[in-house]
């Protein structure tokens, strides 16, 4: 309830701005309540989730215990696994739940002895900056 609400208040901030000028770009539409169907997700932040083992405990849920698909990513130079600053809650159409969580992670250098970048525009154009 706490991320539906500050989602709302942004929306709101985001639709006044955009009114009065402040806001960069075309204008916002005004906020509309989330569609209930088939596909529903909830989004709670660092303070309602924690990881405990394998489990992951879910405020107003309890203790779940997921099927990894991967595990989380380390600190760079730890052995600690770095800590997700949200996880969503998915439910799609056949009752499945997900998890996916948002992990701030260090950005990878690829040293490529190619130094040159493609670019796809579509079917018809193909830029190359070299």
């Amino acid at each position: 309830m706490q991320q539906s609400v500050a989602d709302l208040g942004v929306a709101f901030k985001n639709f006044f701005d955009s009114c009065k000028g402040k806001r960069k770009g075309r204008n916002v539409k005004s906020p509309r309540f989330k569609k209930r169907s088939n596909k529903q997700s909830a989004r709670l932040t660092r303070r309602g989730f924690s990881i405990q083992g394998d489990g992951v405990y879910l405020a107003k849920i309890g203790v779940v215990k997921p099927i990894w698909s991967r595990a989380l990513p380390l600190t760079k130079g730890h052995a600690t696994r770095t800590d997700p600053s949200s996880v969503t809650i998915i439910k799609d159409c056949s009752n499945s739940y997900f998890l996916s969580f948002v992990v701030d992670i260090e950005p990878v250098k690829v040293h490529a002895k190619n130094q040159s970048i493609g670019i796809d525009l579509g079917i018809k154009t193909f830029a190359l900056i070299e």
